[in-house]
């Protein structure tokens, strides 16, 4: 009977540890659904109170997509629901491809970012030769503007006469001494990778980015195209424009349809379409070495200094931009932050293995300023701003 001591404590340890282990799977499982609901809630909350008609999110964490989900209608005249197959234009978004495209070539020794613009394309306006490829990657060119504020090309002029124009103009400043968010530049950088690969720059993208990465629905175009899965774009806004920037605003009451139509020559700059989860795919074959080096994303992602030592970006929040990376220079849980449009956001934060991804079908609905309040459901002590 003693001998069997030992062996009834064995079984009573067994099935108390079995026991304390479903307690453990129970407990990870109702905070993991509280989190859910937590985040459904702030979603649901946001897009009521910003009026946006449809809404997709995923979060990759430690190099998983862990949530995703598609909210409300991605054509409120069908009242088509968005599904998880929805796409989103991304818009300018767009630039951090192009800066991933820029920097395979420099892998493979075909690009230097310090070298001359005229280098690679001979044909360009000699007060372009003192413009370097970085410069333009990093929005310190000087380069006039191609493009409005309301996505018109300058004068209203056709693409080919719009890209003669702008050719025409002086530049803004000396280049590299400041920062100005440029369109022009990134158009200059697709005809460069086209110029150096001998293939589309939407080729480029298609074969080194999205089929690389698995982005199954990911595609260029424009938000005018007539595609089953692509949400329609919205917009409560009239902007005033006068010298290629907004000088005033004007708000409807009602949501109005917005029609984005992109020459070939601007889709470095903004037509890349894509769901959520492609987004999220392709952010995880850049963080394991898929697409380009570790020493390569660091480059792309490192915020560019100018001469006096500053940082500059879009504005408090967003304040530095790398290779085509906008970022959030901060102490605490610094984040890589791509957007587009005023309505698709990515927000990358390198240092907690964390990516929220939200895309929208509104112009003005401003993910980038509710990101981080999903962020801060998997990392409780991020400060989040109101």
């Amino acid at each position: 009977m003693l001998n069997k001591i030992p062996a009834a404590i064995g079984l009573i340890a067994i099935i108390g540890g079995l026991a304390d282990s479903a307690n453990a799977r129970t407990t990870q499982i109702a905070r993991a659904d509280d989190k859910t609901v937590a985040i459904e809630r702030l979603v649901q909350s946001e897009m009521a109170s910003r009026n946006i008609p449809g809404l997709q999110l995923a979060i990759v964490k430690n190099g998983e997509i862990v949530f995703s989900g598609a909210y409300g209608q991605s054509n409120l005249e069908t009242a088509k629901p968005v599904t998880e197959r929805t796409v989103f234009g991304v818009n300018s978004i767009s630039k951090a491809f192009t800066g991933v495209a820029a920097m395979q070539l420099v892998e493979s020794g075909k690009l230097d970012l310090d070298a001359s613009v005229t280098q690679y394309l001979e044909e360009l306006p000699p007060s372009w030769k003192e413009i370097t490829v970085r410069q333009i990657l990093t929005h310190t060119s000087g380069l006039p503007e191609i493009i409005d504020d309301n996505t018109r090309l300058i004068d209203g002029a056709e693409p080919d006469a719009a890209w003669a124009k702008v050719q025409e103009l002086p530049l803004k400043y000396a280049p590299g001494t400041q920062y100005a968010y440029n369109q022009t530049g990134y158009a200059l950088m697709g005809k460069i990778i086209e110029k150096i690969s001998g293939q589309r720059f939407v080729d480029v993208v298609r074969e080194g980015q999205f089929n690389a990465a698995g982005m199954e629905q990911a595609r260029f175009g424009h938000t005018a195209d007539t595609v089953p899965e692509l949400a329609s774009l919205y917009t409560y806004l009239t902007l005033q424009i006068t010298d290629m920037r907004t000088v005033g605003v004007e708000r409807s009451e009602t949501p109005m349809a917005r029609h984005e139509t992109w020459p070939a020559y601007m889709h470095p700059t903004a037509g890349v379409q894509a769901t959520a989860t492609d987004l999220a795919a392709w952010v995880i074959a850049l963080q394991t070495g898929k697409l380009v080096s570790e020493r390569a994303l660091e480059q792309l992602w490192t915020p560019h200094q100018l001469p006096d030592g500053s940082y500059r970006g879009f504005n408090r929040t967003i304040n530095g931009y790398g290779l085509g990376w906008p970022s959030i220079r901060r102490a605490e849980h610094p984040a890589i932050t791509p957007t587009g449009g005023d309505r698709a956001a990515i927000f990358i934060y390198p240092e907690d293995d964390l990516t929220v991804i939200v895309l929208t079908n509104l112009l003005g609905a401003g993910p980038q300023r509710f990101a981080d309040k999903i962020a801060a459901q998997y990392l409780p002590d991020l400060a989040v701003e109101n």
